[in-house]
């Protein structure tokens, strides 16, 4: 053997023989414990995987009558709908995908095999974290070592937030399984890269890491982000021949068009133009960046938070604009200019903004969206007392200390630093919610496993050496993930709004009310919890409660939309004609397309404008 392929074998992760076991554990990397973990690492990881799919199916089974997940609200709502269609037969569908597609076919899938019912649902995506846990463990294993996987497996099988994603009908859990398999492809094709012989094995590795990728991208859109890091990573390994280099990064492109092409051909049949994603990024940068964004999610149209109204809001506001009809990415491309001016107006506020966004996207909090990690946490005792102590409060500043710890093998992984890199910037270019950063968590706990194995390796053997700029970095991170930069109050609010709306519409009026009373208690200026308090009201035949509730809506926000709709319509019920239709009028105005106000007006004998 040449010298050549001896540095060749030191560098890369091919199966160890005894003695480089030897060296390691002479360089203090003790491999020898009361189990012997690299001839038990299947069996210590699938017991790892039945405590996490133990743990889901606990808290699954905990938060059944929670509001929400009994009433299904927002995207959870519409992906269910958008399903329901497709399991009907509309698998084809009529538009552009305006949201990303792949979890609503999940659901049809499930839903013609097991029927309509929420808990199985969730259940199987349960079954999905444990299978998530173990790609995890083998990520953990192929990049570094055994005892790193398995504790990464288990950082993953008991994160908190990663249990309630995966029991929510929310695309984050199919999202994290796709990356998770993703992590253990691309940890497979490291650890066959020395193998020469097997250039058929990392074709094939290429050829699955690429549809992967694919099916990632048709579900957490930013992803496609990620796109040029495999080939570059590929193309930069000295040690694979030019040939294999190619063929890997071809098969790798061969998966990705697999996928993609089709979708891209649909959208073209459909709309006239071909995207192999969605059409929605727009809308999306321009909410996370215009001149009044505070790096949460805000609706284009106050009270339209649901993707019934997004799609049909952004076109609406864009063709206003422009005076023409426009196509799906032309009302994209309207949105992402609309951003653009903005911040070139302000771009000092626009940095300060990013700024912001950069230690949301680090903070402790799960920023909640219709429903909330907190409030699951009440009647789940795996999301109670897990969250106490571990969340990304503490999982980053571990992730921080493995970054900067250097392994064997590690210069050549960099790819692990980039699609961490990659994804923190793809969510601070949009918006900040706890599903969203997600995807941050496998990467995280793969490098939070490698610190916490290097501060134990170092407190063992009493080494201090080179550790001033990882605790300094650590320290720095755990400050910063923990400093108060969510309006905390609010946020909790909406998340008791959520649940008062969920049990409203189910009909529970004793869970409803208390909620909403709550949400504004906690945040009195939250003024759709007086708009939906004031509708609780109506339902519970409370007329006169309603008008004081939509009224104090209204002196919160004038402009609301919908609030004088039902005003209008609460006084035409009680024979005061006068003020319904001032309230009718006003609400044609700012809604000119509220046919219900106009039909109302018209029995009333009055006109559409003053």
């Amino acid at each position: 053997m040449s010298s050549k392929k001896r540095r060749e074998k030191t560098i890369l992760p091919n199966k160890a023989s005894k003695s480089a076991i030897a060296e390691k554990d002479a360089a203090g990397e003790s491999t020898t414990s009361l189990v012997d973990v690299e001839s038990n690492f299947k069996v210590l990881l699938s017991m790892i995987c039945f405590a996490a799919l133990f743990l889901r199916c606990i808290s699954i089974l905990q938060t059944i009558e929670t509001p929400t997940a009994v009433q299904l609200l927002g995207d959870a709502k519409g992906y269910y709908d958008w399903a329901v269609r497709i399991a009907s037969g509309q698998w084809y569908g009529t538009e552009t995908f305006y949201q990303a597609p792949l979890y609503p076919y999940f659901l049809a899938v499930q839903i013609k095999l097991f029927g309509s019912g929420l808990v199985s649902i969730r259940l199987f995506q349960g079954l999905l974290g444990a299978i998530s846990v173990a790609a995890i463990g083998f990520a953990g294993k192929n990049f570094f070592k055994p005892s790193i996987g398995l504790l990464a497996s288990c950082f993953y099988a008991i994160y908190p937030a990663a249990i309630y994603f995966d029991g929510i009908i929310q695309k984050t859990s199919l999202a994290s399984f796709l990356l998770c398999v993703f992590l253990a492809l691309i940890s497979s094709v490291w650890k066959e890269i020395g193998n020469e012989a097997r250039s058929r094995k990392l074709m094939l590795l290429g050829t699955t890491t690429g549809i992967t990728l694919a099916l990632l991208m048709i579900t957490r859109e930013n992803s496609i982000l990620w796109v040029p890091v495999f080939p570059v990573w590929i193309w930069l390994m000295k040690i694979i021949p030019t040939k294999i280099k190619l063929k890997t990064i071809c098969s790798y492109v061969v998966g990705l068009v697999t996928i993609l092409l089709p979708i891209a051909a649909r959208n073209a049949s459909l709309g006239g133009e071909w995207s192999p994603t969605t059409f929605q990024a727009g809308p999306n940068f321009y909410i996370g960046n215009n001149l009044s964004s505070n790096g949460l999610y805000q609706p284009l149209v106050q009270g339209h938070e649901t993707p019934m109204y997004e799609r049909a809001d952004a076109q609406r506001i864009a063709e206003q604009a422009t005076g023409k009809p426009l196509s799906s990415r032309e009302v994209s491309k309207y949105w992402f200019g609309q951003a653009w001016n903005e911040i070139s107006s302000a771009p000092m506020s626009w940095i300060e903004l990013m700024a912001i966004k950069s230690l949301m996207v680090i903070n402790r909090f799960e920023v909640p969206d219709v429903e909330c990690f907190y409030i699951y946490s009440i009647d789940a005792w795996p999301l109670k007392i897990l969250g106490s102590g571990w969340h990304f409060g503490i999982l980053f500043p571990l992730c921080v200390w493995g970054l900067l710890t250097r392994f064997d093998h590690r210069r050549q992984l960099w790819i692990l630093d980039a699609l961490l890199l990659i994804m923190i910037a793809a969510i601070v270019l949009f918006f900040i919610l706890g599903r969203y950063r997600q995807p941050l968590v496998p990467i995280a706990v793969l490098f939070a496993a490698v610190g916490i194995t290097d501060i134990v390796k170092r407190i063992r053997n009493r080494d201090r050496s080179s550790i001033r700029l990882s605790i300094g970095a650590s320290l720095t991170a755990l400050i910063l993930c923990n400093l108060p930069v969510h309006d905390e109050s609010m946020l909790r609010a909406s998340s008791y709004m959520n649940m008062g709306i969920a049990a409203g519409k189910a009909g529970n009026m004793g869970v409803s009310i208390p909620a909403l009373y709550q949400a504004i208690e906690s945040h009195p200026e939250m003024v759709e919890a007086y708009v939906n308090l004031g509708k609780a009201m109506e339902m519970s035949n409370r007329p006169n409660d309603a008008i004081a509730c939509y009224q104090a809506a209204l002196q919160i926000e004038p402009s609301l939309i919908m609030v004088d709709a039902a005003l209008g319509k609460i006084y035409a019920q009680m024979g005061e004609q006068g003020r319904a239709i001032g309230h009718l009028q006003r609400a044609i105005q700012l809604d000119p397309d509220d046919q219900q106000s106009l039909e109302i007006l018209k029995m009333l004998g009055a006109n559409q404008t003053e």
